[in-house]
């Protein structure tokens, strides 16, 4: 991490790593020609042992967001196994990446890198096939080949014009449906923020009866400034990403109204857990419950109190819902848009997020690529989702992928 943030360099090797002079040379050219970027370790083989894979790699993508180099990839290699994991393509394919590179190009580490860099730059891009298809991917750079790039001139060359305009309606449709995306989020988030100022004020005159105008409750004071701050995020959103922030403050605001009202009425101070799953604006919930989304599979979801009872007595709990095309939806099956507003109430609640986010439950937000922050994409129960970061070895007889007993088959990677 440490020579990832002093130098422009993307490939760290360690002493003792299979890598010859001329590899680490060609595998750094292809780090640096790559659109999306990409950091790469190699490591001597049996560094990492199977049952700190997972753990790993998810510490090592977390570190480099906290260094300020998120929405980027990340690749490990371990004598000749193929891991890899992402800030912005979801783990599944990100397993199936490492499995095809490593299967596709066996006894060559410079193709597998080749092949791995092109398959994620595709996969940045929405481009499937050129992510999952089959055979090496190992001539093309940056997912272009120079073939590719020929044809594209002689196009410009004959026909430019229909090319340009082609290219210029693309991005404008593509403009305009980022933006009704946004303004759907926007919305959302406006909501949710003028609740919470409602139940502030509904509040402000019990708190008052408590003496010094409730200047003395530390939480109140904390309530209010995330109201304000919270005002002030929203109206400096630009992306959706941006929603992020002001649903953290919101949670945070929401958890010091909560130590309020129990002050309030004379109750025990709450535990500081994840908001209500169904529903944020219920603030901090008080237990998990069992619970399936409708055609998904039961897994525990944090609850607040009304909702956990409702569940737990085989009623429809109090879901929070938004407008999608015309039609109102749960929150977690509104679209990839929607993804920075649920990270932003349940992100700092370590597993919440990976075991929402996975299959049926929140598999919407998605949207088929991003995977929203580093160590996503588990499941209790379900082997890890079927899918994370792989693990065979490339060097020859194909991928094993199944020598990761509890992450199941193809899930970091591949092997040559």
């Amino acid at each position: 991490m440490a020579s990832w943030q002093s130098t422009r360099d993307k490939l760290y090797v360690m002493s003792g790593a299979s890598l010859t002079s001329a590899q680490q040379s060609d595998v750094r050219d292809v780090l640096a020609d790559s659109k999306h970027p990409i950091y790469l370790a190699a490591f001597p083989d049996g560094t990492l042992p199977n049952d700190q894979v997972r753990s790993y790699m998810t510490t090592l993508g977390q570190a480099l967001e906290a260094a300020g180099k998120g929405s980027s990839s990340l690749a490990v290699i371990d004598g000749q196994n193929l891991f890899g994991t992402s800030d912005v393509v979801n783990q599944r394919t990100m397993g199936r990446i490492s499995d095809l590179s490593a299967q596709n190009n066996a006894g060559d580490v410079v193709n597998v890198v080749k092949d791995f860099v092109n398959r994620t730059n595709a996969a940045v891009k929405g481009d499937r096939d050129g992510a999952l298809g089959s055979g090496s991917k190992a001539g093309t750079s940056g997912g272009v080949s120079s073939g590719v790039t020929i044809a594209l001139l002689v196009l410009l060359l004959v026909g430019g014009g229909g090319l340009f305009l082609y290219s210029r309606k693309k991005r404008q449709q593509r403009e305009a449906r980022e933006a009704a995306e946004l303004a759907a989020v926007k919305q959302t988030v406006e909501e949710d923020v003028t609740k919470f100022g409602e139940e502030i004020t509904a509040l402000d005159a019990d708190v008052k009866m408590l003496g010094e105008g409730g200047g003395h409750l530390t939480e109140w004071q904390q309530a209010l400034d995330s109201y304000e701050k919270a005002k002030v995020e929203l109206g400096a959103v630009r992306r959706p990403d941006d929603v992020r922030g002001v649903t953290s403050t919101l949670q945070d605001g929401r958890y010091a109204l909560a130590v309020v009202k129990a002050r309030v009425n004379q109750q025990p101070i709450p535990e500081r857990r994840a908001p209500c799953f169904f529903n944020p604006q219920h603030g901090p919930s008080v237990r998990d419950v069992r619970w399936a989304p409708p055609g998904g599979a039961v897994r525990d979801v944090p609850a607040c109190a009304a909702d956990a009872e409702a569940v737990e007595h085989g009623l429809d709990p109090q879901m929070r819902e938004v407008v999608v095309n015309g039609q109102r939806r749960p929150y977690y099956d509104a679209g990839p848009a929607y993804q920075p507003y649920a990270y932003g109430y349940y992100g700092g609640f370590g597993d919440v997020m990976s075991i929402m986010l996975v299959g049926t439950l929140m598999g919407s937000m998605m949207g088929g690529w991003g995977m929203g922050g580093y160590g996503m994409g588990y499941e209790q129960g379900m082997t890890d989702a079927g899918g994370g970061m792989g693990g065979g070895d490339f060097g020859g007889g194909g991928g094993d992928a199944g020598g990761f007993g509890d992450f199941g088959g193809g899930d970091f990677g591949g092997d040559w």
